[in-house]
């Protein structure tokens, strides 16, 4: 049953997003104006209006939410697979996003630090290749924080 409903939500997915759909747009809208003219915008006609476009806002939410965490994960995994296939590179990044928001905060500020020693590394003629453990990054973060 989930496949089926993931398949749909792909479908209407790709359907909402092609161009054509800004004119299908437009001819409702046209049609809208059109049914109210001879019932003079009446309450009822807005009230059905304002609750169809309610509910179809919603709907579409939720499938623009599944269509970007289906590509954020697909991303994600590409990223991943260039991790592991890149020698030198640290295979515990590829689950980095499951660290809490401090961690990440220390691994970006080792990496700001990092960018920083490059440059003036590049300015003294060194190469600008440098490869941390991001453990001991984290660790050493938690240390220092014991002592202060």
């Amino acid at each position: 049953m989930m496949e089926y409903l993931s398949l749909i939500a792909k479908w209407i997915s790709e359907k909402a997003s092609q161009s054509s759909m800004s004119f299908v747009a437009f001819l409702v809208v046209l049609v809208w104006v059109i049914v109210g003219l001879p019932l003079h915008f009446s309450v009822t006609w807005q009230s059905l209006i304002s609750t169809l476009s309610s509910v179809i806002s919603i709907f579409m939410l939720f499938i623009i939410q599944n269509s970007q965490n289906r590509h954020t994960i697909a991303i994600q995994l590409k990223l991943d697979e260039i991790i592991r296939a890149t020698k030198g590179a640290h295979n515990e990044m590829m689950d980095i996003e499951k660290l809490t928001d401090e961690d990440l905060a220390t691994i970006q500020k080792k990496y700001g630090v990092l960018a920083e020693q490059t440059k003036e590394d590049l300015k003294q003629g060194k190469r600008d290749t440098h490869t941390p453990d991001i453990t001991n990054v984290i660790e050493e973060d938690k240390e220092l924080k014991l002592f202060t």
